[in-house]
């Protein structure tokens, strides 16, 4: 099975901010979902930005490329 390429933001404050950094996932993502990422300090919340990010966009660091935890359910309220 081939891998989707997301780009994604992260979320600081609660807004997605800063620039796009590139993830696998097995798991099918929409614009805006929310994931879990794992990153230096732990596991953390980002905002999907983009989807289907084409391979030649990261040819030259795919070896470096980190897959993201899953998919955040929204919790009901």
């Amino acid at each position: 099975m081939k891998t989707n390429l997301i780009k994604v933001q992260f979320l600081r404050g609660g807004e997605a901010s800063g620039r796009e950094y590139t993830y696998r996932t097995l798991v099918v993502v929409e614009v805006g979902d929310m994931v879990e990422i794992m990153n230096h300090n732990g596991l953390t919340k980002a905002i999907v930005t983009q989807v289907n990010v084409p391979e030649e966009e990261v040819e030259s660091f795919k070896d470096k490329l980190k897959a993201i935890q899953g998919l955040i359910k929204e919790e009901q309220e």
